[in-house]
């Protein structure tokens, strides 16, 4: 037993967990009555689909609601939902179900499920990580569902599968959606948008900021002072500012252009809906190929991004551009230590978010090379101007499971399907942790070598 714990390591338990699902999840959508395709879902669909599903991407070759059946739609959403909240969760559920004790191999994989652990035992983690998916999600479910019904005229289970089913891919940031428009039809619709966008945001703040929140309002109703930990403060602060400045840069790249509504409050509000969904949510209330390059650019960066660590979000996380802008600013300052709201941060830790950036980065250019080639070997670029971008998109979105697309997604060669699936399953784990994974543990050495200075900048 001991062999094998050190051979399947928490990170490399944590990929090979994620690609047995996705494994099952392709087998599951190519079983009879999945599809209403003639001859139904081919093998390269199923793979994608299942992949976009658990990485909770939200990219699709298959239109969710025209193409497949209740019951491929029930698998899709299982698998956004395991995929989500993670194997780990589920599994530690059943253990927990079943009157067993979570060990410290699995305390570890849940660490590097959810980024890090509060001060709560791992079995008080999983219990408020299940029940405050369930509670906002059923919230959720049941404002669009009574939406539907009572304005839109949809029969009652019609309209309650509708309401499940956008509700748990909103809060899992999947993206998918039953509308062959996603939710272009219903951008007028302020209660529907808002419910998304509360929806994304609690699933993209991560559950460790969520219970912090939770702890904070609860002293503030026993007139206690407690403490929010130095992590929430950059998550909620940097959300907010990229909120803010994603719909305020909208709001002016789009104003001479026929994408968004010509009203101000219309235009500001989808502003504001396009800011959030950027952050690895993938629900798009207007035409993405419509935008301006400027946007499409801002759109990028923000996906990059993504959302928060122990979240549902991909991207690069909020934290790490944090700790990159702190370290530019310390440096600017010439002070001797990254600094943070008056706390000054590890050098692992600055160390590990350089990482992250680079790795992210460093996959994002391999990704699009490999993509051109696929798509336009040989082809001179005079010829197909405008589709570097167009693919750069795809790629971002795809590594940083968003889902939104200029509308190529189905146009891809099987080749570059196959890059596009290894792009989400990175993102959904990280370059770095699939690194670790296949290269193993090494031992720190306790030497260094002599250190020499070199010119940089």
């Amino acid at each position: 037993m001991v062999r094998w714990q050190r051979i399947l390591t928490p990170s490399k338990l944590l990929v090979l967990s994620f690609a047995a699902l996705i494994v099952l999840g392709s087998l599951a959508l190519l079983l009879p009555g999945t599809t209403v395709l003639a001859r139904g879902a081919s093998f390269s669909d199923a793979l994608f689909t299942a992949t976009s599903a658990v990485c909770v991407t939200g990219l699709v070759v298959r239109d969710t609601g025209r193409d497949f059946t209740l019951f491929g739609q029930v698998i899709i959403l299982l698998l956004i939902q395991v995929g989500g909240l993670g194997i780990l969760t589920f599994s530690n559920l059943l253990l927990l179900l079943r009157r067993g004790k979570i060990d410290l191999s699995r305390r570890m994989l849940l660490q590097e499920s959810f980024g890090m652990l509060p001060t709560v035992t791992p079995r008080e983690l999983i219990r408020s990580v299940v029940g405050y998916t369930l509670i906002v999600e059923g919230v959720g479910a049941v404002v669009l569902a009574l939406r539907f019904i009572f304005t839109y005229h949809m029969e009652a289970g019609q309209a309650l599968w509708a309401g499940v089913f956008h509700s748990v891919s909103a809060f899992c940031n999947a993206g998918f959606s039953l509308f062959s428009d996603s939710l272009i039809s219903y951008r007028d619709d302020w209660v529907i948008n808002l419910t998304i966008i509360v929806l994304i945001i609690l699933g993209g703040l991560g559950f460790v900021v969520a219970a912090d929140i939770k702890q904070w309002l609860a002293g503030q109703r026993r007139r206690r002072r407690v403490r929010i930990s130095l992590h929430s403060k950059v998550v909620l602060v940097t959300s907010l500012v990229l909120v803010a400045a994603g719909t305020l840069l909208f709001f002016v790249l789009e104003l001479t252009d026929d994408a968004m509504p010509v009203s101000f409050v219309s235009h500001l509000w989808q502003s504001l809906f396009l800011s959030v969904t950027a952050r690895t949510a993938g629900f798009n209330s207007v035409d993405i190929a419509s935008l301006t390059n400027a946007s499409l650019l801002i759109l990028m960066l923000l996906m990059l991004v993504g959302g928060s660590p122990g979240s549902t979000a991909g991207g690069m996380k909020t934290t790490s551009i944090a700790a990159m802008a702190a370290l530019l600013r310390s440096r600017i300052r010439n002070r001797a230590k990254v600094e943070m709201f008056n706390r000054s941060l590890p050098p692992e830790t600055v160390t590990k978010a350089l990482t992250t950036v680079a790795a992210f980065l460093g996959v994002v250019i391999v990704a699009v090379i490999m993509l051109q080639v696929s798509e336009l070997f040989g082809v001179p670029h005079c010829q197909h101007r405008g589709q570097f971008l167009e693919y750069l998109f795809e790629v971002v979105s795809a590594l940083c499971t968003v889902g939104l697309s200029t509308g190529i997604t189905a146009t891809l060669s099987e080749p570059g399907r196959l890059i596009i699936v290894m792009c989400m399953f990175l993102g959904r784990l990280g370059p770095v942790l699939i690194a670790s994974s296949v290269i193993g543990t090494r031992q720190r050495l306790e030497y260094s070598y002599a250190e020499e200075d070199i010119i940089v900048g």
